[in-house]
């Protein structure tokens, strides 16, 4: 594979009217079988790999037949890697030209525009591409097909998804949030470390997984630690528990003694459900579950123990978008196999999907036999139809677990003490917990309590919080997130012209800026000093600056023809009738450039 040139700031541009900033990969088939059956050959590719095939491109508009064909896949399957590995690639590309490959019989050679997501080392890319190139080759070659290709899946897991993830370890809300924010038309870049810019300039908003720039981190910090934040609630006028902190068994034990059976032992400042051991009845469970939590901490939390089941609120800048009631991982009977039976049956289905897409298998242990002794169950009990067998206490993200939707039924009050709590602690999303016996009915009538707040809940996780992340979008960008962006081309003429409209767009209310390569206006026509040059680079300063509520570029160089477009799209484009000045070196002449940059930009104009 051969790259092609980006500019210094590690920033992609728009080449090739793909919906990401995109980069030029030259990928070699070594050879192309003569018959593939295709129906075959994709019905394999999505079951096993569960990456969803498009369409078939435009064999006119991409001459090279077969080869064309397998190369789409290539794209494809490289995409839905990468995606699986969270990095934010989510569309398969374009292929520009197949043809065969002049020095090498039975080969061909395709030039592909891909997704480039920034900061993310080229090499990583390449892994990629080279895989999925591998893959597709080997499988449209093979005779026959595994039904169950685990060495696969073992390969891909270990060389391509865990050095992707070690280079942009982004989490699942990343993931989810990007692909809501391009399906809202919301632009996004990374800013390095897995820190996102949603929108441009005043609209910018800055995201970490499920955190956003406006969460307070003393909050947060806050949040974290479950003692400190049941002591700021409690003060606050909020339900929490009866808990004592303790560093040692003798200390759990005297609290248990104080508090009273039943108990939660738990460590202070860790989630996911780690460490943390319920209905607790006897000393010997205190010392048990105190063992349990200082694995994962030095502090270790006693607690009264809430009589409920927890419930997960997710709110978002005052509003509670969504309720689900976490129940602990159980299998379904059907009335004539066990439970053991319905565990093996449910990891089978598990372990036919890749690696990448397995929940938690579900356990047959010591912990769920002792589970299944408390509902009067073992492993041999046959379950009747509709029958659910819990193998966990809890729901936890270690174990998994199953979500009941209560977000059109939960008490108002209950919804008003999420609200507060999240407030308390200054974050714009949080993921508060509450317990509660009846979620339908007011916390001070059953003795509910808040049992945790979240400051980074997982976005995505289930169905419910799926449906609602277009709602989660809109709350935090109230649009699409763009300022108005428009590029004027020429010379001196199109500074003169770029000024006349900068004054147009203010007096329609918008806080207008004006750049060239070498020179910024701000909206008084000061002269703006920033320390980068070019008008791609200073284009990309401007997006990332709040006080900027539009932007005029002035495209008086061929530059944006070596580097790309900083934006997917413009509001307006206008061309002077003075020519460029060309500065790549390209070797065309200055009316070639002109006219090719004037071509490139119509594709981009809104």
């Amino acid at each position: 594979m051969q790259p092609m040139t980006v500019n210094s700031l590690n920033y992609a541009g728009f080449f090739n009217g793909l919906q990401q900033p995109d980069q030029i990969l030259t990928i070699r088939l070594a050879h192309c079988p003569p018959t593939i059956d295709w129906v075959v050959f994709d019905s394999w590719l999505t079951q096993k790999l569960a990456i969803p095939l498009l369409a078939e491109v435009d064999k006119a508009a991409v001459p090279g037949n077969e080869a064309a064909r397998l190369m789409w896949r290539v794209l494809q399957i490289a995409a839905g890697l990468q995606r699986a590995a969270r990095i934010p690639v989510f569309e398969p590309g374009r292929i520009l030209f197949c043809c065969p490959d002049a020095d090498n019989p039975g080969a061909w050679l395709c030039t592909v525009a891909v997704p480039r997501v920034d900061f993310i080392p080229t090499q990583s890319t390449y892994l990629a591409y080279n895989w999925a190139t591998t893959l597709i080759l080997e499988v449209a070659a093979a005779s026959t097909l595994p039904a169950k290709p685990e060495a696969l899946y073992l390969q891909l897991e270990e060389h391509v998804l865990q050095p992707l993830r070690s280079i942009l370890p982004a989490g699942k809300s990343s993931i989810h949030m990007l692909s809501t924010a391009r399906d809202s038309g919301v632009p996004w870049r990374h800013l390095g470390n897995c820190v996102f810019q949603l929108g441009w300039g005043r609209h910018a908003l800055r995201i970490r997984h499920s955190k956003i720039e406006t969460d307070s981190q003393i909050g947060a910090d806050a949040a974290q630690h479950k003692f400190v934040a049941a002591q700021w609630m409690r003060q606050a006028g909020l339900p929490v528990p009866e808990q004592q902190l303790v560093l040692d068994e003798d200390g759990a034990l005297q609290a248990a003694r104080s508090l009273g059976f039943p108990l939660v032992v738990k460590p202070a400042d860790r989630d996911r459900g780690e460490g943390v051991t319920v209905d607790i009845d006897s000393p010997d469970r205190v010392r048990s579950g105190f063992q349990d939590a200082a694995r994962f901490s030095r502090q270790v939390l006693v607690e009264r123990a809430i009589p409920g089941v927890c419930h997960r609120l997710l709110v978002v800048r005052g509003y509670v978008l969504y309720t689900v009631k976490r129940m602990p991982i159980a299998v379904q009977g059907n009335g004539r196999m066990t439970v053991a039976q319905c565990i093996q049956a449910v990891n089978e289905q598990q372990s036919n999907m890749p690696v990448w897409n397995r929940q938690p298998m579900y356990p047959i242990d010591e912990l769920a036999m002792e589970v299944l002794g408390d509902d009067g169950l073992t492993m041999e009990s046959v379950l009747g139809i509709g029958q659910w067998a819990a193998l966990r206490r809890i729901e936890s993200t270690q174990w998994g677990g199953l979500d009941i939707d209560y977000s059109t039924s939960l008490h108002a009050d209950n919804v008003a003490i999420a609200i507060q709590a999240t407030a308390l602690f200054g974050l714009d999303i949080a993921g508060v917990d509450i317990i509660s016996l009846d979620i339908t009915r007011p916390w001070y009538e059953n003795g509910a309590a808040i049992n945790e707040v979240n400051s980074a809940p997982l976005l995505g996780a289930s169905q419910s919080s799926m449906d609602t992340l277009p709602v989660l979008m809109e709350r935090l960008m109230g649009g699409d997130g763009r300022i108005p962006v428009g590029v004027i081309m020429g010379g001196e003429k199109a500074a003169v012209r770029a000024r006349l409209l900068q004054q147009e767009w203010l007096a329609q209310g918008h806080t207008c800026y004006v750049t060239n390569h070498e020179t910024t206006l701000e909206p008084d026509g000061r002269i703006m000093p920033l320390a980068v040059r070019g008008l791609f680079a200073r284009c990309m300063a401007l997006l990332m600056n709040k006080n900027v509520g539009a932007l005029i570029l002035v495209a008086q160089t061929d530059e944006l023809l070596e580097l790309g477009f900083p934006v997917d799209r413009f509001d307006l484009v206008e061309r002077t009738d003075d020519e460029l000045v060309i500065v790549s070196g390209a070797g065309e002449s200055v009316k070639e450039q002109t006219e090719e940059l004037a071509r490139r930009l119509s594709v981009l104009s809104v």
